[in-house]
């Protein structure tokens, strides 16, 4: 890619193909770092050309660089950007920015934000600027997105690194890369004054015909998923000398961490803490049943602030108020769990919309959110005592995110996050229908394990119960009356949420002459599929297991002939991972209808997502399907119909 050489057929294109959804493409993105002098200053260099295809992609031309200015410890160079596009005539026109309409903002005292807009943007004109960065010290080598919102035709990173500087460096999970290569070399070099050889690895990286990453459903953060390579610098190591750490092992950072007052120093230290833990434990034998007394209280009578984090503050203050955040209930938990004989440890999470923790980083900024890890016998136990309507063997949803890792200052070690509950829920209606195409019914809804858990969170954000019954029920059942209901079990955390309902509709059947036509599937329809792509490069993640059964005893009118019913069917997923059912009779003037979703597995990785796409395709179609009847004098099923 030549600065201004931009092929014709670049600057035609008024399409993507590949992508239909696209408003821009990245055609081009290179970047390429070298280092220099003694103390290792990073030169950075960016080059990247982007067509813009409609309206929508003019913010691919809205730049923004970021650097930490203090101390001039990163400045920006050479900065030049230009739009290229056809004129009327077909020739190639230029206009370049000009220096006056780049913005040099103050972010927040050590970071500035040099920021500009393109000239000129129209609809098929084609973009690109670069731009030299240079940065005092290794720390400031930046990852590397290849993947951006819009797909990318190409993208390419250089790095020169010398031996010296050891990175961690962390590769994409779901794309292989187009060129992959590194070469051995030494070059002329100055250390402390003196001239030598330097040793250095020369890599390069490159990806071609990247799709483009957007927000999908069951995604957890976005990055992710994200093609890019990232870097940390691990160690610091010059010739003949001990080794500098940069990045801390995980047993330092356990160390360290259980003698912060903010975090280890808290756990045992509360007598209030220790009493209660006793009194709670008193006579009680049995190991598990002193972890749940313990987590049961917490649970109970602590409010969480809603806030997450993993230092805490005074825990006896948080204790006395009944109030505190994530890391003073978990620390809280820990510590009494301790006082009890436990062998309990904090355990540091990141949470799904936080992104994904990565083992090879002793980073701690990596981490959002605090709980408690507790092992009994050969079980694990992963605690989160922050609603007072979950059971302990249920983390909160955004904790349902790989890994963990656990502060245990002898050994600090990761573990699985595994999924243990499952989304469940079961409605059975009991309606009956008149010739005039009227329906009267009765419906009894049970939702458990995660059902029954974010049934009761939805609960409580409901101004009025009435709204959390229409909403959860009544909105795909058209012209709904709610006549009356009833929610029980709403403050257990062991009984399934139940809703009681009975309603009324005159305008869910169509009436056409003698026939009436209706959706036998009234609450819990698949009407829309949400994986959408035909492709995805990233898992669906549910987060948990899910179970829908909807069963119907519908009355018919007397008289009427059954001409059209869903069909009995089974459809499986591969290896048992799902499974829908339906049964549909007609016994007298009875109709009964079973549908039944069962989806086993969390999560689905890329390879396995177009069977699960044509899966939940399947199912919106099955549950599109009609009943038709024909109003008469005999209540027959028309022959054929199954």
């Amino acid at each position: 890619m030549k600065w201004g050489e931009v092929p014709r057929a670049d600057l035609e294109m008024t399409a993507f193909p590949a992508d239909t959804n696209a408003t821009a493409v990245i055609l081009c993105d290179y970047g390429e770092v070298s280092f220099s002098g003694s103390e290792f200053e990073l030169n950075l260099f960016h080059h990247q050309r982007i067509k813009i295809l409609t309206e929508a992609g003019y913010k691919k031309g809205e730049i923004s660089i970021t650097f930490y200015a203090k101390e001039s410890w990163q400045r920006v160079n050479d900065l030049e950007a230009q739009t290229i596009f056809l004129a009327k005539d077909g020739s190639v026109r230029r206009e370049k920015l000009d220096k006056k309409s780049i913005f040099n903002e103050d972010v927040d005292g050590s970071v500035r934000r040099w920021r500009f807009t393109f000239p000129a943007l129209a609809r098929g004109c084609v973009i690109e600027y670069r731009y030299k960065m240079i940065s005092r010290g290794g720390t400031f080598l930046h990852d590397w997105d290849f993947q951006t919102d819009e797909p990318t035709r190409y993208s390419e990173f250089r790095a020169e690194i010398p031996n010296v500087l050891q990175y961690v460096m962390i590769r994409p999970l779901f794309f292989d890369f187009a060129i992959d290569a590194k070469e051995e070399r030494v070059v002329p070099g100055v250390m402390f004054g003196t001239s030598h050889t330097l040793p250095l690895t020369s890599h390069r990286w490159a990806m071609r015909d990247v799709p483009a990453l957007r927000q999908e459903p069951y995604m957890t953060a976005i990055d992710d998923y994200r093609a890019r390579i990232r870097f940390q610098l691990s160690k610091i190591v010059w010739p003949g000398e001990m080794p500098v750490t940069i990045m801390n092992t995980w047993e330092k950072v356990a160390e360290d961490l259980m003698l912060s007052e903010s975090f280890g120093l808290q756990i045992g230290s509360h007598g209030a803490l220790r009493k209660q833990a006793e009194t709670l434990v008193a006579g009680i034998t049995e190991p598990e049943q002193k972890m749940r007394a313990i987590y049961d209280y917490l649970r109970a009578t602590m409010v969480w602030d809603e806030t997450r984090g993993i230092y805490a503050s005074d825990l006896g203050k948080a204790f006395q108020a009944r109030r505190g955040g994530g890391p003073e209930i978990a620390l809280m938990l820990t510590s009494m769990l301790r006082a009890a004989g436990l062998d309990a440890h904090p355990l540091l999470i990141s949470t799904r919309d936080h992104g994904k923790p990565a083992p090879l980083y002793s980073a701690l900024a990596q981490f959002n959110h605090a709980m408690t890890y507790v092992k009994i016998g050969a079980r694990e136990h992963l605690l989160d005592a922050t609603d007072p309507v979950r059971p302990d063997n249920l983390l909160p949803v955004p904790a349902l995110n790989g890994m963990g890792w656990v502060v245990d200052k002898k050994n600090p070690r990761w573990v699985n996050i595994n999924t243990t509950g499952t989304f469940v829920r079961l409605t059975s209606v009991i309606a009956k229908l008149a010739a005039d195409g009227s329906i009267q019914g009765y419906f009894e809804a049970s939702e458990s394990g995660y059902g029954g858990l974010l049934g009761r969170i939805t609960l409580r954000g409901k101004k009025k119960d009435e709204e959390y019954v229409r909403d959860g029920w009544l909105k795909e059942l058209a012209g709904a009356k709610l006549d009356s209901f009833r929610i029980s079990n709403r403050d257990s955390s062991i009984a399934p949420l139940t809703t009681k309902a009975h309603f009324s509709t005159t305008e869910n059947v169509q009436v056409a002459g003698d026939n009436m036509y209706f959706n036998p599937i009234f609450f819990d329809r698949e009407d829309k599929n949400e994986l959408t792509q035909p492709e995805r490069n990233f898992p669906v993640d549910f987060a948990y297991s899910l179970k829908f059964v909807y069963m119907l005893n519908l009355t018919l009118p007397e008289g009427c002939t059954v001409l059209e019913l869903p069909k009995s069917s089974t459809l499986n997923l591969p290896r048992d991972f799902g499974q829908f059912r339906r049964l549909a009779t007609v016994e007298g003037n009875k109709l009964q209808l079973t549908s039944q979703i069962t989806i086993r597995k969390p999560r689905f990785e890329p390879h396995e997502y177009k069977m699960l796409r044509e899966f939940f395709d399947r199912v919106v179609a099955a549950h599109a399907e009609q009943v038709v009847l024909k109003r008469g004098t005999s209540a027959v099923v028309k022959e054929g119909v199954k």
